[in-house]
């Protein structure tokens, strides 16, 4: 009896610790930690274009599923000062104008309710679409909301909220940019489905880091 109740109680820490385990990493002296509760996994950095700007740190996607490379939290570490951020968002956002693969993979899945034939005439209309999103630089700040300063559980950030619509279709890009006190940290959040956006903020907001 006393075997089986100890097994109980490992099973119950386990299921406790799955349900809401702290990440960390580490990055010279300091550690970057965000709350990931279940469903959700730590993965690369999906974006390897090189950039001037930042150093990929780590990304947060659910676990995998048809459209779980569709929602993701990338964090990265910002080289240099920022002297203004709502302007550095801005620049940002300008090659923030959704992802035609992603949008594609809505329309080509087959688990996707998108990929029945009489969506086939917006399918086609994408590539267009996205080509007039491009040769318009200014576009990108049509779809977002006014800067606004938040704050988490590593203090207050500056972030734009975007809200990019493709017919049926929508994406969210939610962009933070934060002084922890031993570094800046950009954090870029995607996703086309509103729920998993709720999460994905969610976890953002537990950023932390920490010698």
């Amino acid at each position: 009896m006393a075997k089986i109740r100890t097994n109980a109680r490992l099973r119950f820490f386990a299921a406790v610790i799955g349900l809401f385990t702290a990440i960390a990493w580490t990055s010279g002296a300091t550690a970057q930690q965000f709350d990931v509760p279940e469903g959700f996994v730590v993965a690369p950095e999906a974006d390897t274009a090189t950039s001037k700007d930042w150093t990929p740190i780590t990304a947060i996607r659910p676990v995998e599923g048809p459209f779980s490379e569709l929602s993701t939290i990338s964090l990265r570490a910002v080289r240099g000062d920022v002297p203004d951020p709502e302007a550095w968002l801005a620049e940002r956002l300008t090659a923030q104008i959704g992802d035609p693969a992603a949008v594609e993979e809505v329309f080509s899945s087959p688990d996707s309710p998108f990929s029945d034939p009489v969506f086939d005439a917006l399918k086609k209309s994408l590539p267009e679409l996205f080509a007039g999103l491009q040769n318009l630089g200014r576009i990108p700040l049509h779809f977002c909301e006014e800067p606004t300063t938040g704050y988490n559980a590593s203090g207050e950030f500056q972030e734009l909220f975007c809200n990019y619509n493709f017919g049926p279709v929508r994406q969210f890009v939610v962009l933070r940019l934060q002084d922890s006190g031993k570094g800046w940290y950009f954090t870029e959040i995607k996703t086309m489905n509103e729920r998993r956006l709720r999460h994905l903020v969610a976890i953002a907001n537990s950023f932390t880091v920490s010698n």
